[in-house]
């Protein structure tokens, strides 16, 4: 258990959020949920989450555009981000925004509570792992 750390998790499905949310809380940690864009952006000038789960797909914008910001406030090299989305990973935005894990929905929560505690706990901010769905 990694106790004190915050995590951000940003999606507008809030079933998917709040699961999230109940697995990590869990586990003691601070989670802040967070269901649009413009509240994420005002959070992030407001906090510093140890971990963001970020979706792609946002109402008001898209997740690769809170990537860019967190790259223009330099606060990359500190927050990890796990993309989580339906959509099929486009690897050029991935390699380039670079984050930690990209996780394809429907996902297996333990596996990304796993992915999450492993983000949280080595030094190496970015992994590159793109997480297809399970068999289903």
């Amino acid at each position: 258990m990694m106790g004190g750390k915050k995590i951000l998790i940003v999606d507008d499905d809030r079933l998917v959020a709040k699961t999230i949310d109940m697995c990590l809380s869990k586990r003691g940690y601070q989670v802040k949920v967070l269901h649009n864009g413009a509240a994420a952006v005002k959070y992030l000038f407001e906090e510093k989450p140890d971990l963001i789960i970020l979706d792609i797909r946002l109402p008001d914008c898209d997740g690769w555009f809170i990537m860019d910001l967190l790259e223009k406030l330099e606060a990359a090299q500190k927050v990890r981000v796990i993309v989580i989305s339906a959509l099929e990973p486009d690897r050029h935005k991935v390699s380039e925004a670079k984050p930690y894990a990209y996780v394809q929905k429907p996902f297996d929560m333990g596996q990304l509570i796993q992915i999450a505690e492993r983000s949280l706990k080595t030094s190496n901010r970015t992994n590159h792992t793109v997480i297809d769905p399970p068999d289903g």
